[in-house]
């Protein structure tokens, strides 16, 4: 303390209350401004008493930014959880707004206000991106509800037996019962140029008036240890009668596939169409040809719909000479019109020239 009689310091550099270090004294107050000692001119034999050190003042805490960011971390909390999203989605607006005021607090820490903006705005995008996963994953769950049994292992219900008038067109007649679909012959095998292995499946809707709309088949494929090489999966509308599904293992890698199986829908999900109402494609006549060593093929489909059928898929078995198939693929059309005919053609490389081709249209 200056003695009262003392007359106080004019502005300069005094000790600072800390070895080797020197604080500007304005006058009147002490500053922030510190310095080595010796870094100036020395205030020797000055006729006045030094100003007491102080010890600079302290930032208050930042309370609004310490809210909005424990505000910010418990809404991006709860925005990670499906059940509880629209809490994150409350809390993260707010703690964004929090954060912004918090962020121009005079005299007061930022960083808080700003990590609260930050994880506000990261929190927000989880939550939209949690919210679509679960719109895809119930919008899949719809289509493929029924996806879960292998083709042909249920049970067959016994039709009941009906009696009385018909029904109307259109009308499903009262206890009629769906069958399931049934499972045939299957082939598979790997292409040796491209690696990659190929499958075919043969599939009866035993069903005269129910068809098996958006249909989804799985194809397993599996070595002889029983262990899962590779899956590829099917989207096709199964019209009644007997078909063949073809389709390739992309990633079979150094495996050897020892055996299929196949799943699909049940018969609950069967959907009525009398056979009255049901439209069908005709394959027309297939002719073969050779190009180099590729065995081309070609041929036409005819529609009976009522309406234009776009991307109608033809999928293509090769037999050899014993029968056996010896390498499928698929094509498309770009629309078949409807009473209408439109041509199709595919290429084997790895078939024998004077292979039989059996080909089987699909919506």
């Amino acid at each position: 303390m200056t003695d009262s009689t003392t007359p106080t310091a004019p502005a300069g550099w005094f000790p600072a209350g800390v070895d080797g270090q020197e604080r500007y004294w304005n006058g009147s107050e002490w500053t922030d401004q510190v310095r080595p000692v010796g870094a100036g001119v020395e205030v020797a034999g000055a006729p006045y008493a030094a100003p007491e050190a102080s010890a600079p003042p302290k930032k208050a805490r930042n309370v609004l930014g310490i809210v909005a960011l424990v505000i910010a971390a418990v809404g991006f909390i709860f925005a990670c959880i499906p059940g509880a999203l629209i809490v994150g989605w409350i809390l993260l607006p707010i703690a964004f707004i929090l954060g912004i005021i918090a962020l121009f607090q005079k005299d007061k820490p930022k960083w808080q206000g700003l990590t609260a903006i930050i994880v506000s705005v990261v929190g927000t995008i989880v939550g939209v991106v949690v919210f679509i996963a679960i719109a895809a994953g119930a919008v899949n769950d719809a289509i493929q509800e029924s996806v879960t049994e292998e083709v042909g292992t249920a049970d067959v219900v016994e039709e009941g037996a009906t009696a009385g008038e018909a029904p109307a067109v259109g009308e499903q007649p009262a206890g009629a019962v769906a069958q399931d679909l049934v499972l045939g012959e299957t082939a598979f095998g790997v292409d040796t140029e491209t690696g990659m292995g190929w499958y075919a499946v043969q599939v009866t809707n035993p069903n005269t008036d129910y068809i098996f709309g958006n249909a989804g088949i799985d194809v397993e494929a599996y070595d002889a240890s029983g262990v899962l090489i590779d899956t590829d999966s099917t989207y096709t509308t199964i019209l009644s009668g007997t078909s063949w599904l073809v389709g390739r293992f992309f990633d079979i890698g150094t495996g050897q596939i020892d055996h299929l199986e196949v799943r699909g829908p049940t018969a609950e999900a069967a959907t009525f169409a009398s056979a009255a109402e049901t439209g069908s494609l005709e394959l027309g006549e297939i002719t073969t040809g050779s190009e180099y060593d590729r065995l081309t093929v070609n041929g036409t489909v005819t529609s009976n719909f009522s309406e234009d059928q776009d991307l109608v898929r033809i999928d293509v078995v090769a037999r050899d000479a014993s029968g056996k198939i010896v390498g499928v693929d698929f094509t498309f059309t770009d629309r078949v019109p409807a009473g209408g005919t439109a041509a199709w053609n595919v290429g084997f490389w790895e078939v024998p020239l004077d292979s039989k081709i059996e080909a089987y249209p699909h919506l």
